[in-house]
């Protein structure tokens, strides 16, 4: 999504906001596991510097993760604040940090787009409470309480276990 900064010409002390709703990627989270449950809700302010833009970023969504223990889909909110730097692309190279301006527009969903994968926990858990699967009969501890016994114990623990018995 290019976003138009023609009306703030590089060399003006001006500022600009807009407030965009759109639909992410859901390819983006596939890997993750993932989808977008909510647009995603984007308020720039866009600050000539003069011979820059300084661009702050809030975004704001709902995704649906699947948590890591008990494998069922859970709701998660995503709130990030970021600020960007943009300038034309015959006045700085690229370093990754920068985002070029072409003919008046650029381009801002690639790092909007970052900063939500970087939200995302390695190990999503839908609660820290989560009691996760039974390693046994694979039910959700959460919603019942099943009659597996701890049985596996490695025999060469066994007599440990008689230890305590005593």
């Amino acid at each position: 999504m290019k976003v138009d900064f023609k009306s703030l010409q590089i060399g003006t002390m001006e500022s600009e906001e807009s407030y965009l709703s759109i639909k992410g990627r859901d390819s983006l989270l596939a890997d993750a596991g993932g989808r977008f449950l909510s647009t995603l809700n984007i308020h720039l302010l866009a600050e000539n510097t003069g011979n820059m833009l300084v661009l702050r970023v809030e975004i704001a969504t709902t995704l649906a993760l699947t948590c890591g223990r008990c494998l069922e889909e859970f709701e998660f909110p995503i709130s990030a604040k970021l600020r960007v730097s943009a300038a034309e692309s015959a006045e700085y190279e690229d370093s990754g940090e920068m985002i070029l301006i072409e003919d008046g527009q650029a381009e801002i969903m690639p790092r909007i787009e970052e900063e939500i994968f970087s939200l995302i926990p390695l190990n999503p858990l839908c609660s820290e409470e989560c009691r996760g699967l039974c390693p046994f009969c694979g039910a959700n501890q959460n919603l019942t309480s099943c009659s597996c016994e701890n049985n596996d114990i490695d025999p060469r623990w066994q007599k440990l276990k008689q230890l305590n018995t005593k």
